[in-house]
């Protein structure tokens, strides 16, 4: 069957992809219809064509979908924030099951995964403990805009209220903009690298209610800094931090910080321990959920007095959590700074048998592992969305590490490193999915591999 752009067609969708596409089938060719959820028969109009699959806009709406639900936000769909506001919750956990299964299956190559049901929350709606927001030029009286890029584009959506994120992040971005405007701060221009303000990124503990404000600059500073500093501080935030970031690229942290006031971090605190966190350190987004996925990874992982390395250790992570159950811990993360809070975290939890190593994990834990000292009887795993270093991967191979507890945000990538390992000589025992991320087709993974 010969489908072309620009072409119409009806189609019912079947599934979704974990980027919030909506998938189904016409004559063997699969179509990924952006909006669209499982039980939608909707008319598309072809955006683009391949030779077995092609992308369809809606232009309407046939039958809803059963799941389908008015979405709180006014602007769900523009918005890169989230995809599944108007999907009512228990089928966006089955969606997401379903996203698992189908990776694990095609690109894994296992056959019938050992995939338990999703662990959604009670209460899925300002979640975020972490929001990174841009700051672009735009055409309005102010000259900029403060929100979200719409997905897959750098066109900004302005964010006037978030049921996803914390309360305390909306009301930053007033008092930012507010100031922005008094002292006429421009907005970085990432085509002609002029302009001031980059990003703001905020990270908020659900435990203590501390508030960090980093301030992404081009440049060393802003005018007036201080001033902006009492402002936040007026509305309870309890840190202020400004980074240089003068690079041509679109990370968002710059290579400097410098805190303008406050101790430059905040605490978390997850079950029993304490997190120390500062602005590049990674951590978890969701608290509520980050203890589930820690009790599940510390459960397949065994740990009563074993030797465990874990080599994308961040501030602690999971590693700091489950501590007291291991023999010793060696922790691994190529950022400094994130290894400084993971020392500090340490040391504030009491725990003595945890060591960390700064640099990437495929360099330092292949010439570790071979020199055959302590060889680890866990690995804990929990990389980038990118997913592991193929050396890193075929390190623990030849090892022989009996039991790896692979922790993933990108089912794709996870499944990929799954079949190396498997290939490799381990088996898939489980894989427990955690909703990390609701309304979004993101989700967060727990997987148990022995030998």
């Amino acid at each position: 069957m010969e489908i072309n752009k620009n072409s119409e067609h009806v189609i019912k969708i079947e599934s979704v992809t974990a980027k919030g596409f909506g998938v189904g089938n016409i004559g063997g060719f699969v179509f990924f219809v952006e909006g669209a959820l499982p039980g939608d028969t909707v008319k598309i109009h072809v955006l683009k064509a391949k030779k077995s699959y092609g992308f369809g806009k809606i232009i309407e709406m046939l039958e809803p979908s059963p799941h389908r639900i008015d979405s709180a936000c006014p602007v769900f769909d523009r918005c890169g924030g989230c995809q599944w506001q108007n999907c009512e919750y228990s089928a966006q956990l089955e969606s997401k099951k379903k996203i698992v299964v189908d990776v694990l299956e095609r690109i894994g190559g296992v056959k019938n995964p050992p995939v338990l049901d999703v662990l959604g929350m009670k209460n899925p709606t300002n979640y975020r403990n972490k929001a990174v927001f841009p700051v672009v030029p735009y055409d309005n009286k102010d000259g900029f805009a403060i929100g979200m890029f719409s997905a897959r584009s750098h066109r900004i959506v302005e964010v006037e209220n978030c049921n996803i994120q914390h309360p305390a992040h909306v009301q930053v971005l007033k008092v930012v903009k507010k100031y922005m405007r008094r002292n006429n701060i421009s907005a970085y221009n990432e085509t002609t690298h002029k302009g001031l303000m980059r990003f703001v990124m905020i990270r908020t503990s659900l435990a203590t209610k501390e508030v960090m404000v980093v301030l992404v600059v081009n440049g060393n500073g802003l005018p007036l800094e201080n001033r902006l500093a009492e402002d936040l501080t007026a509305i309870g935030v309890t840190t202020v931090v400004v980074s240089r970031h003068t690079a041509k690229n679109n990370l968002v942290l710059g290579e400097q910080f410098r805190v303008v006031t406050g101790s430059g971090f905040i605490k978390e605190r997850i079950g029993h321990v304490t997190y120390q966190i500062s602005a590049p350190s990674f951590f978890q987004i969701n608290p509520v959920q980050t203890r589930v996925l820690y009790e599940i990874a510390v459960r397949q992982a065994e740990l009563k007095g074993k030797v465990v390395i874990d080599a994308h250790v961040g501030a602690g992570g999971v590693s700091l959590y489950g501590a007291g159950l291991a023999k010793k811990t060696l922790g691994v993360d190529v950022v400094q700074e994130a290894i400084s809070d993971g020392q500090n975290n340490a040391e504030i939890n009491g725990i003595k048998n945890l060591e960390f190593i700064c640099g990437k994990a495929e360099d330092i834990l292949p010439p570790l592992l071979e020199a055959g000292e302590d060889i680890p009887d866990v690995m804990f795993l929990d990389p980038p969305r990118k997913g592991c270093d193929v050396e890193l991967l075929n390190a623990i191979i030849k090892t022989r590490i009996k039991r790896v507890v692979y922790i993933s945000c990108d089912p794709a990538t996870l499944a990929r490193d799954v079949k190396i390992l498997s290939d490799g000589g381990y088996e898939l025992k489980e894989a427990q999915p955690v909703d990390m991320f609701p309304h979004t087709g993101k989700v967060e993974v727990s997987c148990l591999l022995c030998r």
